[in-house]
């Protein structure tokens, strides 16, 4: 930015005489002795080439870059309590194996019917 204010100074400096020039009045009062440059177009140039001066001189800055990255998140630790075990991720309770005893007591009647045969002889 300084230098920018440097070579605006400068060129308005410069500039400031270009204004004093006296010439013959007339058509001629607005031209030079060089044609159609006048005092504002010095004045323009002059400003001009301090700015791309000052553009040219100031091109070469570096900037950093930060790019917020987002944290890595890992999952927490499970630790499950006593009778429990880990499924997916959840404590589930432990079902200890149940054993079925069964006693079964029976009874039965059973009637059956011979046939009888009866042989006689006769004597």
């Amino acid at each position: 930015m300084k230098k920018i204010l440097m070579a605006a100074t400068a060129a308005l400096c410069f500039a400031g005489g270009s204004f004093a020039v006296e010439v013959a009045g007339g058509s001629a009062a607005t031209t030079t002795a060089v044609g159609a440059i006048t005092a504002p177009i010095i004045v323009g140039a002059a400003v001009g080439l301090g700015v791309v001066g000052a553009v040219v001189s100031n091109n070469r800055g570096g900037s950093t870059i930060i790019i917020d990255e987002p944290p890595i998140v890992e999952p927490p630790i499970v630790e499950c309590g006593a009778g429990e075990e880990l499924v997916d991720g959840v404590c589930v309770p432990v079902q200890p194996p149940v054993t079925v005893t069964t006693t079964a007591t029976t009874s039965s009647t059973v009637t059956s019917t011979l046939p009888v045969t009866v042989t006689t002889t006769a004597l």
